[in-house]
């Protein structure tokens, strides 16, 4: 426990009750020296692990040349992470604006469409998570995000989530935009059906609406691909990114086609700390980093849920998910068994009532795997003995 920060800042977080003061690879070490296995990340920001020797190289460069550059002078640290970029973003997105958060990349990305469109109305789903600023909450679904903080942005209509159905009786028409995750991260690492999403873009597009995929957390090779909905082979009009792309360091993107792109003018949007030098070197060596783990992804998620699949306990309903993108669905209340895995040296995350989630770095090692797979299972036959079942 932090008593300074307990009584400092604002209590918006549920707390963990660790203090961690190192990190290494797939490793985190507390003030005691306890060690634990990170399956958390950062919430899934840390792809690479901690200290990523290229990363922190190229973190290093950059302060001892330039890290201060507004996004109105030119920079050759931010040129690079473009070219970087646009190497790994479907072909059909050319322009790119670069922030801070996924949720300043989404404030963005529900700007541009409108005034693509000249509409004001959206379409988002059930169960969607898309930030907690004041336009990326208003398409973000949950009340217990947005009670005490409406009237937002209106209107918006939130269908059922992968219910390909619903999208044939759904309006499109008033939509400036869909704004959809791949695959949903908050609401506990949910996978849509086959049909969904090429479904919702022919709708979409049909109607003259502009589609939005969110991929802050699916993104960045979480799913094997670089980009999770190019498992389903849809091509939106605006993607935007986050967490992972600034490899630990805070960035957001958003991009999009060319004619999306121009219909905002100068002084319409800015960001004073977006693409500063130090994120776009992280970034850089980030992208660069990742590319040559992309063909290992899907195999470690598999072992994962394999050795997850493999415990025994009436306390698990459901092992799912995509590449390192997974959840634990429980039959009880996540907490005595994230709290317990805490306890035994695993650092997992949680959605809703009953998930335990993982987000683990990409360079976890197999052997790192079979370690967390192992701590989770003894965590959860102490649960059982507790519970006495």
């Amino acid at each position: 426990m932090s008593e300074i920060e307990e009584r400092r800042l604002f209590n918006t977080y549920q707390r963990y009750g660790i203090k961690l003061v190192r990190g290494r690879g797939a490793r985190v070490w507390d003030t005691s020296g306890k060690e634990y296995i990170d399956f958390m990340a950062g919430f899934g920001i840390g792809i690479l692990g901690h200290s990523y020797p290229d990363v922190v190289k190229a973190i290093e460069e950059q302060l001892e040349s330039i890290f201060i550059c507004h996004g109105s002078i030119y920079n050759e640290s931010r040129e690079k992470f473009l070219e970087e970029l646009f190497r790994i973003v479907p072909s059909h997105l050319s322009r790119a604006f670069m922030s801070n958060s996924g949720a300043e990349a989404n404030e963005l990305a529900l700007k541009l469409a409108r005034k693509y469109t000249g509409r004001k109305g959206f379409i988002a789903f059930t169960g969607s998570y898309h930030g907690k600023t004041a336009g990326a909450l208003s398409v973000t679904y949950s009340q217990k995000y947005r009670n005490g903080f409406e009237p937002l942005l209106e209107p918006v209509k939130f269908l059922k989530y992968g219910d390909t159905r619903a999208l044939d009786d759904a309006d499109f028409n008033e939509a400036a935009a869909v704004i959809v995750e791949p695959i949903q991260g908050e609401s506990g690492i949910i996978v849509p059906p086959d049909d969904f999403l090429p479904k919702l873009e022919e709708r979409a597009h049909a109607a003259g609406s502009l589609l939005i995929v969110d991929e802050v957390q699916s993104g960045m090779g979480r799913t094997g691909k670089w980009w999770a909905h190019q498992n389903w082979k849809i091509k939106p009009d605006i993607m935007t990114a986050a967490k992972g792309i600034g490899g630990g360091v805070p960035m957001g993107v958003t991009v999009a086609t060319e004619n999306v792109a121009q219909a905002l003018k100068v002084g319409e949007h800015s960001s004073t700390m977006g693409g500063n030098p130090l994120a776009s070197a992280a970034g850089a060596a980030t992208i660069r980093a990742v590319g040559g783990l992309l063909g290992e992804v899907e195999g470690k998620g598999r072992q994962i849920m394999h050795g997850i699949g493999n415990i025994n306990s009436p306390l698990i309903r459901e092992v799912r998910g995509m590449g390192l993108m997974i959840a634990v669905d429980l039959k009880v209340r996540f907490r005595d068994v994230l709290l317990q895995a805490l306890s035994d040296g695993l650092i997992p995350l949680y959605s809703g009532l009953t998930v335990i989630r993982f987000l683990p770095p990409y360079i976890i090692s197999s052997s790192d795997i079979g370690d967390a797979v192992e701590i989770f299972s003894r965590s959860i036959q102490k649960i059982e003995k507790k519970m006495s079942i």
